[in-house]
């Protein structure tokens, strides 16, 4: 699956309205910068494949899910966490969630249903690993990785609100609505 792929699921969130959560306007220190201007992590030469590039569960309203993407050798490629009080929902109802590889070139993922946003303060949490995309990545380059969002292709990648964590070869942010992620530095 390519990123053109999700053109129509991304212009979907983008006509349906996005909350201040996932809105790069809502945030004045927030960084956008040209798709040229970042360098996204690639996969190694020899990396593996993924079990799988598409995965689904359900987010239920008032509980803890999680889900990941692994790779062929067990690694954790991506883990997404929606936490008790992140949807907009009664508690007990749910949505179906599905997460896919939506460029594996560089390493850009992509969510479903377009158009969900987490409640403001209760983001949801997007891991994603560079442990088989690290290219003779430095020291320093590895603690200037974060994650970047895209709103619709062609469009500035925004900087995501995140940590590198180089010991355990991994990037976590917080997450305010679905479109495209992305590991950059």
């Amino acid at each position: 699956m390519t990123h053109k792929s999700w053109v129509p699921i991304v212009a979907g969130l983008m006509i349906a309205g996005c909350s201040s959560a996932s809105d790069p306007s809502a945030n004045p220190a927030d960084q956008a910068v040209s798709q040229s201007s970042l360098h996204f992590l690639k996969p190694d030469s020899g990396a593996p494949g993924f079990i799988s590039d598409t995965v689904q569960f359900y987010a239920v309203a008032g509980q803890d899910r999680s889900v990941s993407l692994y790779y062929a050798d067990s690694t954790p490629f991506m883990t997404f966490d929606v936490g008790p009080k992140s949807l907009a929902l009664s508690t007990g109802d749910s949505v179906l969630i599905t997460v896919a590889i939506a460029d594996s070139s560089e390493l850009i993922v992509g969510f479903q249903p377009s158009g969900l946003t987490f409640v403001n303060g209760h983001p949801a949490l997007l891991t994603l690993s560079f442990a088989h995309a690290k290219n003779g990545l430095s020291d320093s380059t590895e603690s200037r990785l974060s994650l970047w969002r895209q709103e619709q292709p062609g469009q500035q990648w925004h900087k995501v609100s995140s940590v590198p964590n180089p010991s355990m070869q991994t990037v976590t942010g917080k997450v305010g609505g679905f479109t495209v992620y992305a590991t950059a530095y």
